[in-house]
Parts: C-alpha cells; structure tokens; sequence
C-alpha cells in the first residue's frame, strides 16, 4: 500500500509513478499526445476506465508500467468491446462515493467499489443513449448537487434527490432544452464557497 500517481494521456497510455505530489509540467508525452489525467492514488486501489460505450473496467494500479517510459497502451490492459474507446479514468479508495452522469442529463450516485469488474471485458455500468457521452465522475463531498449545462444554466439541488444504485440509466439530473447537453456534476463540501 504505497501513494502513486497515475498518468493517463489522451491517446489512452497509462502509466504511475511513485509518490504524490509530481509537477504535470514534468510529465513528458509522446509526439502529439496529451495529459489526459494525473492522479493521486494508492497501490491497492482500483483504476476504474469507462469507455464511449459506458462500460466500466478495472484495472490494478499496482500492475501499472512504471512512470519514466510511455506507459503502456489501455487497450493492451482492458478489452474494449464493441468499438469503445477510453472515455474517463477514475481512481480513489473502493468505498468513496461518486456521481455518475452523461451529457443526455441522466445521472445516478454509487461507490467506486460498484464499478470494478473483475473481467478484462469489463461490464455494463452506464447506459446511454446514442450521441450521449459520459461526463467526468464527480466524488460525493457533500450535501448537494451542482449541474451545469452547455448553454450556460446551473442546477444546485440536495444530494438526497439523486438516485443510489449500482450502475444504470439512474434519474434525471437536469432537464434539459432541445439540442442542450449536460455539460458538468459536482458535489463539492458543503464549505465550497
């Protein structure tokens, strides 16, 4: 049990380098690639990607490549089914809470313990419609909700309201106008200014 953090880049390598507190500015990418994400975690917890599908597979972060190189490719460590390519990367401890949500204003709460899988082909986690995508998982910190959409409206509602399951559609975050999309989910601490 050891602090790493995790680097993911656009293109999908994932690597992780020992400790915390790493500058991003020191992380090198390969020719055209980009940070995806850079996260402070712990070698026994899991890597959970969710793919355009909203599938969700997990991956060990103890059985990542080592920090100094590329990486290695995702694809290489889970098996993306039907075409899905990597959508979002989350890593925290299996019992902390998160909000999923997609673009289509549907959204559901659940422990990061609910979205491993054991299968390298992972599983059915997140239902979405055609055109949706998923939205960056937001942790749960405290007691109330905050849904922005892409044309600019805010939704701040108690946390109480969302729906706990394990994977799913889940329920209506926000509704929104024709053509509008969920833009983002956030359940700060309830000292959030």
């Amino acid at each position: 049990d050891e602090p790493v953090t995790v680097i993911v880049s656009r293109n999908g390598w994932g690597r992780a380098r020992q400790g915390h507190g790493i500058d991003p500015a020191t992380i090198g990418y390969k020719t055209g690639d980009f940070p995806f994400a850079v996260i402070e975690t712990r070698t026994t917890w899991p890597l959970v990607v969710i793919d355009t599908h909203g599938r969700a597979y997990t991956v060990k972060v103890a059985e990542l490549p080592g920090g100094r190189g590329d990486g290695a490719p995702m694809a290489t460590l889970v098996d993306f089914q039907d075409g899905g390519k990597l959508a979002q990367v989350l890593t925290a401890g299996p019992e902390t809470r998160w909000l999923f949500a997609n673009s289509g204003g549907y959204g559901f709460i659940c422990t990061l313990a609910e979205a491993t899988s054991r299968q390298k082909a992972g599983k059915a986690f997140m239902t979405l419609e055609k055109g949706e995508k998923v939205l960056s998982p937001a942790p749960v910190a405290g007691n109330w909700l905050a849904a922005v959409s892409e044309n600019g409206r805010l939704l701040v509602f108690p946390l109480a309201e969302m729906k706990i399951q394990g994977g799913g559609r889940g329920v209506i975050v926000m509704g929104l106008d024709e053509g509008e999309a969920l833009a983002a989910v956030a359940v700060p601490a309830d000292d959030a200014s």
